[in-house]
């Protein structure tokens, strides 16, 4: 939960409290898992027009985990999956799209290290821009890119830094976030943190709008 966060580009004011909601579920003691993402951007500050939710992301996905390896002192593996996401919002806001993925990632010590590769299931074109049916935002890939990269690096007293990376190369677009955190002294994992974000794609319904934002707030997990 970021209950303040600041950007110059909001629709309405410019301060909006940014909360996150996650969860994974193994499925019978397999290796196959379903998992729920929803993130929300909420101007509570907007009192004069009632403090509205702006934009909700929904992202359910399902997936299998390989089995893990051993490589150089550490830990090798890979997740395999499909999702959906969307904003559940009306034409001309709608914005949606399902993925495969593929995640390779390394661990050792305190560092993780990832690299999310999709690919994206094609959807029809629309007869009409205002249709309901078809495909809300055919060019997303252009902003988004093929691949997420994810470091996370724990140090000093249980302070962690963690890094997203992610372009397009042939449209020179991409995003970053940066969300450096620290456990509450004589908590049991209540965390404080800071985030920074610039670029495209941080929510659905801004994937073709640069955005830069910065903000504080708590986590529950990390």
């Amino acid at each position: 939960m970021l209950p303040y966060t600041y950007s110059d580009l909001y629709d309405g004011v410019h301060s909006e409290a940014v909360f996150q909601l996650s969860a994974k579920q193994r499925v019978l003691k397999s290796r196959f898992y379903f998992a729920y993402t929803q993130i929300s951007f909420w101007q509570v500050y907007d009192t004069e027009n009632s403090s509205p939710f702006r934009e909700t992301n929904y992202n359910p996905e399902f997936f299998y985990r390989f089995k893990r390896g051993y490589f150089l002192s550490g830990h090798y593996g890979a997740d395999l999956g499909i999702e959906h996401e969307s904003n559940g919002q009306q034409i001309p806001l709608s914005r949606s799209w399902n993925l495969v993925y593929f995640t390779p990632y390394y661990t050792r010590g305190d560092i993780l290290l990832y690299i999310k590769l999709r690919i994206r299931i094609p959807e029809k074109e629309k007869e009409f821009p205002e249709a309901a049916e078809g495909d809300d935002n055919p060019d997303i890939m252009d902003f988004y890119g093929y691949s997420d990269f994810h470091l996370h690096f724990r140090f000093w007293r249980d302070h962690m830094v963690h890094l997203m990376l992610r372009g397009n190369i042939s449209t020179g677009r991409g995003g970053m976030s940066m969300f450096y955190s620290i456990r509450i002294p004589n908590s049991e994992g209540i965390f404080v943190g800071l985030r920074f974000s610039h670029g495209y794609g941080e929510s659905m319904v801004d994937y073709n709008r640069s955005i830069t934002r910065i903000g504080a707030g708590i986590m529950l997990s990390r």
